[in-house]
C-alpha cells in the first residue's frame, strides 16, 4: 500500500513504534501507521484551523491543536 503512505517519514515512524518496544518492524506496519498518523493529524489540523477561525485568528496557535487533539 505504497500508494497510500502518509506524510511522516518511514524512518520516524519506525523508531516509534521501535520505542514501544518492538524488536522488529515489517514495511507495511511502517506504512499503516503512517497512513493512520497522516489522517489523524489532518483531522486535529482541520479541527484547530476552526477554532482559530472561531478565535477571529488567520494564525493557528499551540493550544488550538492542543484543543483540537483533545476533541
Amino acid at each position: 500500500s505504497n500508494a497510500m503512505a502518509g506524510n511522516f517519514a518511514n524512518a520516524r515512524v519506525e523508531k516509534l513504534i521501535r520505542q514501544a518496544g518492538a524488536q522488529r518492524v515489517s514495511a507495511d506496519a511502517v506504512d499503516k501507521m503512517n497512513e493512520i498518523l497522516t489522517d489523524w493529524g489532518k483531522n486535529i489540523a482541520k479541527y484547530a484551523v476552526e477554532i482559530a477561525r472561531h478565535s477571529g485568528r488567520k494564525t493557528v496557535k499551540e493550544n488550538d491543536i492542543k484543543l483540537a487533539a483533545q476533541k
